[in-house]
This record gives C-alpha cells, structure tokens and sequence, in this order.
C-alpha cells in the first residue's frame, strides 16, 4: 500500500464503495481527492454532485417525454 496518505484514504473510500455494491467513477474518485488535498471543499463537491444530478434529472424527464410522445 502506498504511503502516501491521500492516496490510502482514497483506497478505502473505493473499496469501501465497492464492498457496497457501489463502482465510483473517475469523476467521483477524482471529487474525492480534490476534497482530501484541499482543492474543493465538501461544499463545492456537494454542489458539483447538485448539478451533476439535475442534469442526470433533466435527461430522464426529456427521456420519459419522449416515451410518452409528449
């Protein structure tokens, strides 16, 4: 194991996830890593995770209208 300490916490976090029955992307392994250097705080990253779902909400809604036919 590397003996860099971000590194590690990202290690746990992962296996953490995947122990769940979770896969987190790239993007969400790299969110956490920016959080642990102090790049982004946890306010930032809750909002980049906001609009990363409305734009995942907007997409189903533009999906299920056009099921629908409306």
């Amino acid at each position: 194991m590397s003996s860099n300490p971000i590194e590690q916490a990202l290690a746990v976090i992962e296996k953490g996830h995947q122990l769940a029955g979770h896969f987190p992307s790239k993007a969400m392994m790299d969110r956490a890593r920016r959080v642990l250097d102090g790049r982004l705080t946890a306010a930032d990253a809750e909002a980049e995770m906001n609009r990363e779902l409305a734009c995942i909400v907007a997409r189903e809604r533009v999906s299920r209208k056009a099921l629908k036919g409306v």
